[in-house]
């Protein structure tokens, strides 16, 4: 095993000096970005104000002025719309009234 050393420092050497040159190479083919994509340096970090202001008390919700709708029932209803007016394009009347964009049409 001592008598590999040499030849293994040898070729760790070498390796070390060929990614020098190709690293320094590099460098010398592609130069350091300059223009408008450049690396600009970090903004400083602001410390947080020592008094915060405080927030407004919410107010809960009017459960009354709101209409509370599942979306899955607006889903189906507007998939069934879909189905009708499509069949309405080829002439097909469904049975009743109906409303279409807020229109009552036959």
């Amino acid at each position: 095993m001592g008598d590999h050393m040499p030849a293994v420092l040898a070729e760790v050497s070498f390796l070390l000096v060929a990614i020098a040159v190709l690293v320094s190479l590099a460098r010398a083919t592609f130069p350091a970005p300059s223009g408008r994509h450049r690396r600009t340096p970090e903004p400083p970090v602001l410390p947080w104000p020592a008094h915060h202001t405080p927030r407004r008390p919410e107010r809960p919700l009017n459960g009354d002025a709101t209409r509370l709708v599942r979306p899955y029932v607006v889903a189906a209803e507007q998939a069934s719309r879909r189905g009708e007016l499509l069949l309405a394009d080829f002439g097909h009347d469904g049975p009743g009234l109906y409303v279409i964009h807020g229109l009552e049409v036959a």
